[in-house]
């Protein structure tokens, strides 16, 4: 058995040195040692009790929280779904800790019960009593989250492009070392919808943290958050809850959306043909059945 012991210690020994590379060229693509304070309109830095966060806040009413997904920012908003939205709204929405301009010091929490507690000191921070949740993709999850352990704070969650399925491009990047080298490749993680929204995800990509952020959350998908989501997280959500859902979406299969909605008490299952990104291809279709949506909503 002295070739498997050896066999080991060669994929060991190849791991380590992946591993080490690719946070050498982690650190070279990442100059930056903290965020740049926020310029843009609507957007400004807010103290809360976790940690400083990035918040685009815009429009009055009640209020949508928006949450965006892996490894994203505000910027995914920027392309016009929050303006929509604010035409009947208070749209907040904040970078997750270890993205956009928000915080990066929390080192191995990064992932979806982190977000869920920065989404409430957050609201906590701006004296918001009660909220309507949006979360897209692993925000969904967050959503969910802070929707089943905290329904005295939220009137209704909105989950969009979010099933229990695994992501093909998030295989990759959750093996040991292997996730280190595609990370010091990439100028930022997921789709860009415009030169502006590239300038956005890229700056952020640019300060240090960021990549090991990213592949914390991966990879703790798959393990500590995967179990939470999986074991009684949405069963226990108990305000109303509309889901939407692209009817081409390549990330994540529809039939996972449609079973997970079989698992959520009071829920509205919407189809809309779009791919994963929704908020970028249906804006104006997606925030009129939000608005719809919490219109029916009690006070």
């Amino acid at each position: 058995m002295r070739w498997l012991a050896a066999l080991g210690v060669g994929i060991a020994s190849m791991v380590g040195a992946a591993f080490v590379v690719g946070s050498l060229l982690i650190a070279r693509r990442e100059p930056e040692l903290v965020p740049t304070a926020p310029s843009e309109p609507h957007t400004s830095f807010v103290e809360t009790r976790s940690g400083r966060v990035n918040v685009l806040d815009l429009g009055d009413g009640d209020v949508i929280l928006l949450v965006h997904g892996s490894g994203r920012s505000v910027a995914d908003w920027q392309e016009g779904f929050a303006e929509a939205l604010a035409r009947s709204f208070r749209v907040i929405a904040f970078d997750n800790y270890g993205f956009g301009r928000s915080d990066r010091g929390h080192r191995w929490e990064y992932g979806i019960s982190l977000w869920a507690r920065e989404a409430i000191d957050l609201l906590d921070a701006l004296h918001i009593e009660r909220a309507v949740i949006l979360g897209h993709s692993s925000g969904a999850a967050v959503a969910a989250i802070v929707s089943a352990a905290h329904p005295e704070r939220i009137r209704g969650a909105v989950l969009v492009g979010h099933g229990l399925a695994v992501d093909p491009a998030q295989i990759v990047p959750a093996l040991p070392g292997i996730g280190e080298l595609w990370a010091s490749q990439i100028a930022a993680n997921g789709d860009i919808y415009s030169p502006a929204h590239r300038a956005r995800l890229e700056s952020s990509y640019r300060v240090r943290g960021t990549r090991d952020a990213l592949l914390t959350f991966i990879r703790r998908q798959f393990t500590i958050d995967g179990l939470q989501l999986v074991f009684g997280t949405y069963e226990a959500i108990r305000v109303p809850v509309l889901q939407v859902h692209g009817t081409e979406d390549a990330s994540i299969p529809i039939e996972a959306a449609r079973s997970l909605s079989r698992r959520i008490p009071n829920v509205r299952f919407v189809e809309i043909a779009a791919g994963h990104s929704i908020f970028v291809e249906r804006p104006t279709e997606l925030a009129e059945e939000v608005r719809r949506f919490v219109g029916g909503l009690d006070p």
